[in-house]
């Protein structure tokens, strides 16, 4: 068998090839833009990413692995604790309050 016949090119090995040509924030931002989310940019003193806004790439897929601070935080959807009263007095009140 030829060397040539060996090693005919698939459509999903295009595809890899293709995904690992690409700039890996790029494959993140493409990828983010049809799932309709909206991405900050990465920030220089993470000490995850180094500024990249990746992490490294995932071993069988080779599609590449964000980093969190490229993800908005959302601080209003985040539930308030109820934080009770110290003392006694305070603490009945309030539960009588309720």
């Amino acid at each position: 068998m030829k060397d040539s016949e060996m090693f005919v090119p698939t459509p999903e090995a295009e595809a890899v090839q293709k995904l690992m040509e690409m700039d890996p924030f790029e494959v993140i931002k493409a990828t983010a833009e049809g799932l309709g989310l909206v991405l900050n940019d990465p920030k220089p003193s993470c000490k995850h990413c180094h500024g990249r806004g990746w992490v490294g790439r995932n071993a069988e897929t080779k599609e590449p692995i964000p980093c969190t601070c490229i993800f908005p935080k959302y601080e209003s959807q985040r539930p308030t604790p109820n934080i009770l009263p110290m003392n006694r007095k305070q603490r009945r009140a309030a539960k009588n309050k309720k």
